[in-house]
């Protein structure tokens, strides 16, 4: 049986997103916490908490009982480094948990996928399905029917509107909104403030 540990990848500033949200006390606890980072980091500290080891040592920490993982690089243009970690610690047996922060408005017929991070004041509506490893940001809309692939990230504030289909691997930047029904294809960056209406399956130049 896993013991109750964890083990955050990526030391950066969506680990202290992150962190912050799981230091809360109505969010899920675990038994202890490790941050992994690049040899150069090991000894600094995020809200309090050391960075002990490299990335490099996550076999040896699966040995010492740590079974649970939670990616916490995020993404902006690529999400080549949140794949390749996410490879690696789940070829080890790492198991994924979501970390959604207590202030996040879900409803319960929602569909959540692993390895998922829910920022403050998020909402999420009726029927959307959220998939593996996506990012929904501080303050970000969901509305109902909508949909959000794999490795998607949508950033602080941002909105979809009902019925919206975000394929994997895109960003939909700080503050932008997607119109109601609208498809955004796969590795779309949507830059921040945007507007997005009228578009089809792939979406070359914003309509504003």
């Amino acid at each position: 049986m896993s013991s109750n540990k964890l083990v955050l990848i990526g030391g950066g500033g969506h680990c202290m997103s992150v962190l912050d949200s799981l230091l809360n006390g109505k969010c899920q606890r675990f038994e202890d916490i490790v941050i992994v980072d690049r040899p150069e980091n090991v000894g600094k500290e995020i809200i309090g908490i050391k960075i002990k080891v490299s990335d490099d040592q996550l076999v040896e920490l699966f040995s010492k009982g740590y079974h649970y993982a939670f990616i916490t690089v995020g993404s902006i243009k690529t999400t080549a480094k949140r794949r390749e970690l996410w490879f690696a610690a789940r070829n080890i047996g790492y198991q994924f948990v979501n970390i959604i922060d207590p202030t996040a408005i879900i409803s319960p017929t929602v569909h959540l996928g692993t390895g998922i991070f829910v920022g403050k004041s998020v909402v999420i509506n009726s029927g959307v399905t959220i998939g593996d490893m996506a990012i929904i940001n501080t303050g970000a809309i969901v509305e109902h029917g909508c949909s959000v692939g794999p490795f998607c990230h949508i950033a602080v504030g941002g909105v979809l509107c009902g019925g919206v289909c975000v394929e994997q691997d895109c960003f939909i930047g700080a503050n932008a909104t997607i119109i109601q029904d609208e498809h955004i294809s796969p590795s779309t960056v949507i830059p921040a403030g945007a507007l997005v209406k009228h578009s089809k399956l792939y979406l070359p130049h914003l309509v504003l």
